[in-house]
């Protein structure tokens, strides 16, 4: 497994690993990750079986920007966009509905996809040269996630071929859907739900 650090001097070599439909073991604003192109099938299934994960469990969809996702047929109810505008970028995730037209729809096999505008400049730049990136915990299911490449390399050995050494929170983001009209926390993270409330009740 090749070592690089995470600055923005290497982010060529990871976006063509990325363009190439590669998987890369990085940290992101909240954990370690495995990042991969989420207009990607083929990266899709490899990220499934390198966690050896549920299909039933959705995988979060980075973004560098509310309108990126919404030309990616990501929908925003009334409203939704300039509330969402005030908190991003940030460590929290928000259930959303698909357009059924969706490029993103056809890879999830869904209707609906966990969005995330990340606080962190290297991934958001990364993100406008490639493209939107699946960002899961960077262990197999049931495992502590990783905190270094050396753990990184652990888990996946040879089938990760770049991994980017820097810090992270160790904090998941948390998720909140607005499947329902008003924000419902669905996991407990790095973001306070408190201020979500707060943003949607203005």
């Amino acid at each position: 497994m090749r070592k690089l650090r995470k600055e923005i001097d290497n982010l060529p070599v990871v976006a063509e690993e990325i363009r190439k439909e590669k998987i890369v073991c990085s940290p992101t604003d909240t954990l370690y990750g495995l990042l991969g192109s989420a207009l990607s099938e083929k990266v899709y299934r490899d990220i499934y079986r390198l966690k050896r994960r549920s299909h039933k469990k959705p995988l979060i969809v980075l973004f560098d920007s509310i309108e990126r996702a919404e030309k990616l047929g990501v929908l925003f109810p009334k409203g939704t966009k300039e509330k969402l505008k005030s908190i991003f970028p940030e460590r929290l995730t928000i259930v959303l509905p698909l357009n059924r037209n969706s490029p993103l729809g056809r890879v999830l096999k869904r209707e609906n996809v966990a969005v995330r505008v990340p606080k962190d400049e290297f991934l958001l730049k990364l993100i406008s040269e490639t493209f939107p990136l699946f960002a899961p915990s960077a262990n197999p299911e049931g495992e502590k996630p990783s905190e270094s490449c050396s753990d990184c390399e652990r888990y996946f050995d040879d089938r990760i071929s770049l991994c980017l050494e820097g810090e992270t929170l160790n904090l998941p983001s948390t998720l909140v859907s607005l499947l329902k009209g008003k924000p419902e926390l669905l996991r407990d993270g790095a973001f306070p739900f408190e201020r979500v409330k707060e943003v949607f009740s203005e």
